[in-house]
């Protein structure tokens, strides 16, 4: 901007230079037949200068802006891509090490049904008939074993589909068919077998989850239960959340307990916080991996609260229907 004195500049003037700024520019001929003041020339002139000097100046910060929106655009799209092919090889590592372990686990019933089918050839051809006898039992405990986790394999797999959203169970049903076998065992083992429900519950008691999936929670938080308490009691209660629209399903034992470091993996396919003792009773390490997956797929939580030596409690809540 021009230094220049200041001086009263006439109201006519002052009327002539707001007409130009409402006005097209003109060129300099014509300004300077419009204006006979010189300073006020200037004024405009140099105006006129900084307008289009600002005019360029947004006019680059525009495009500046369109570049960095269009390299904003394009990176989100590289990190959505990135992220997809981020999740595509943690699925694909995940079910590759599930192949790994499931082929593990079925190798190991195999291998021993193998070992246990020379051994009864060996007895038969020596007519050891009692040890023949015995062997037999092992392959049938084996098989058992093998079909078991197939089985729970199948079940894994389907809980990949998507459920019925119009599923409702029966729970107080569902509970009565799932302590048949249970008692017989807790009777064989002289353990304690209750259930609790809560009184002011009347009728039916409905949740939203198909009956196979009530079914294979249940089973499997008993059969943990059995297989863990070797003496004492086992308590299944049922009762309704404090929201009023979750059932709360607990078991309950007496049992040897989780050591805390070991409650964190519980839930995951395959992990034995006690290996050896599972191998005994034949278990498979997919049990509470089947009731996590079981609960979740129909919005429900399942957590666990337990004590070495003290015993273990599983809490299961599940929508009310």
């Amino acid at each position: 901007m021009k230094l220049f004195k200041w001086r009263i500049v006439p109201r006519i003037e002052l009327e002539k230079l707001r007409d130009l700024s409402s006005q097209e520019t003109q060129s300099p001929a014509v300004r300077s037949a419009r204006f006979d003041n010189p300073e006020l020339n200037a004024i405009a002139k140099d105006i006129v200068q900084h307008r289009a000097a600002l005019q360029a100046e947004i006019y680059a910060l525009q495009q500046e802006l369109d570049a960095t929106c269009s390299d904003f655009a394009a990176a989100q799209a590289e990190s959505a891509e990135a992220e997809a092919e981020r999740k595509e090889a943690r699925i694909e590592h995940m079910q590759t090490d599930f192949i790994a372990a499931a082929s593990h686990e079925l190798k190991t019933p195999l291998a021993g049904i193998e070992a246990l089918g020379d051994a009864l050839q060996m007895a038969l051809d020596d007519g050891n008939l009692e040890a023949a006898i015995n062997f037999v039992a092992h392959i049938k405990a084996e098989t058992s074993r093998m079909r078991s986790l197939t089985e729970e394999l199948l079940d894994l797999s389907r809980f990949d589909e998507n459920p019925d959203s119009d599923s409702v169970s029966n729970l107080r049903n569902a509970i009565e068919a799932a302590l048949i076998m249970p008692r017989k065992t807790a009777e064989a083992k002289r353990l304690g077998l209750r259930v609790c429900i809560d009184n002011s519950l009347q009728g039916a008691l409905l949740a939203k989850i198909s009956p196979t999936d009530l079914s294979i929670i249940l089973d499997n938080l008993l059969d943990n239960a059995l297989h863990y308490t070797e003496a004492g009691s086992i308590e299944l209660s049922l009762a309704q959340g404090d929201s009023k629209k979750l059932w709360q399903l607990e078991v309950k034992d007496t049992g040897a307990g989780i050591a805390s470091h070991d409650q964190h993996y519980v839930f995951d396919r395959f992990y034995r916080a006690d290996r050896s003792r599972s191998r005994d009773y034949g278990g498979t390490g997919l049990g509470l991996s089947l009731v996590k997956k079981a609960v979740e797929r129909w919005g429900g939580t399942v957590t666990l609260k337990s004590e070495l030596g003290k015993g273990s409690s599983f809490i299961v809540e599940l929508p009310i229907a």
